[in-house]
């Protein structure tokens, strides 16, 4: 892969509509704009939304500044703990003497309900159907209402199990969820979304995954490392159709050690799906799988003395990635060229 730019002193780095976004520690560039930061500022995109948190004196809670195109305006929430759906949907939340307390808003209206519950429980997902999904702290069951607090129905895991908010994804109607025993992802299921009607289980190992991504065909892939019983390493490619639960696992590569691949690091785009490998001890990589073929293309050492590798970030014609090198946010903004077209 070509080295186009390097940009050092990078704190982070995002796409916000199709702009590049720089954050450096005294500004940030936001397409052709350059706005004032402050080194104690955290800037996010969360659901297409960007925006900063800013420390409160006194309170270990931030306020919240959103982008609207041209500078950060403050944000209210009824909440401490907030969460952004899309620009005009957000929720905030709380859990106290209980009571789970939901506030899902936009510009114009707001809805407000609680329930009684024995923990947090963290919104995770809004869509067009106006369905509120919501994930139970330490992962025990899954909750899912209206706009306007109606519940519709509870998915509840088998004692020994856990969810993780990650993992849950909706592809049209269908909600896919991964479950988890003692670390190992060992069953994944998919329910129709507004009814809670079981369609398909997945309970074979080698296909299961915490975490997957959804492809430009609505399939789901996870890329994970898998360390088996002869102490040998599998890069195993794991694809589901949502809509059937049919699954199937490919082997791309296998050795007596290979890496620390991770679905949580994974971008799709188009049909491949671009990796970093977190193994600090062999050397970062960046590398490309060909989901069509399902061939492990490149793997690329990215020959770096940091400590972690973001996500990759693709374009049409660039690949970002934003290696940390420490707590001062000296970090360093690698862009590439896609090649791979």
């Amino acid at each position: 892969m070509k080295l186009i730019e390097n940009k050092n002193n990078t704190k982070s780095f995002f796409l916000y509509k199709g702009e590049e976004v720089f954050v450096f520690e005294d500004e940030i560039k936001i397409g052709g704009n350059t706005l004032p930061a402050k080194k104690q500022d955290v800037y996010q995109i969360e659901n297409d939304v960007l925006f900063k948190k800013e420390k409160c004196k006194g309170s270990v809670f931030p306020s919240y500044f959103r982008f609207d195109g041209y500078k950060f305006e403050p944000e209210n929430f009824r909440y401490k703990l907030k969460e952004y759906f899309n620009f005009h949907w957000k929720c905030s939340y709380e859990f106290s003497n209980g009571f789970s307390r939901i506030s899902l808003s936009n510009d114009e209206d707001e809805s407000v309900f609680e329930f009684p519950s024995d923990a947090k429980y963290k919104p995770i997902y809004f869509d067009n159907k106006e369905i509120l999904l919501l994930c139970h702290v330490v992962g025990k069951s899954l909750l899912f209402y209206t706009k306007t607090g109606e519940r519709l129905w509870e998915y509840k895991v088998e004692e020994g199990r856990e969810i993780h908010e990650s993992g849950v994804m909706v592809v049209d109607d269908i909600v896919v969820i991964p479950s988890k025993e003692k670390g190992q992802a060992v069953l994944v299921e998919g329910y129709k979304l507004l009814t809670g009607e079981k369609v398909w289980e997945v309970d074979d190992k080698d296909c299961c995954n915490y975490c997957y991504s959804i492809g430009q065909n609505k399939m789901l892939y996870s890329l994970a490392s898998f360390y088996c019983k002869d102490h040998t390493v599998e890069l195993r490619l794991t694809q589901i159709n949502p809509f059937t639960g049919e699954a199937e696992m490919s082997v791309l590569k296998e050795g007596d050690y290979w890496g620390q691949i991770r679905s949580l690091n994974e971008t799709i785009y188009g049909n491949k799906l671009f990796y970093v490998n977190l193994n600090k001890a062999e050397g970062f990589s960046l590398g490309v799988v060909d989901l069509d073929s399902k061939e492990l293309i490149e793997d690329m050492p990215l020959e770096s003395d940091g400590f972690h590798v973001e996500k990759p970030i693709v374009t049409d014609d660039k690949i970002y990635v934003l290696i940390l090198h420490d707590d001062k946010g000296l970090n360093e903004l690698r862009i590439y060229e896609n090649e791979f077209k």
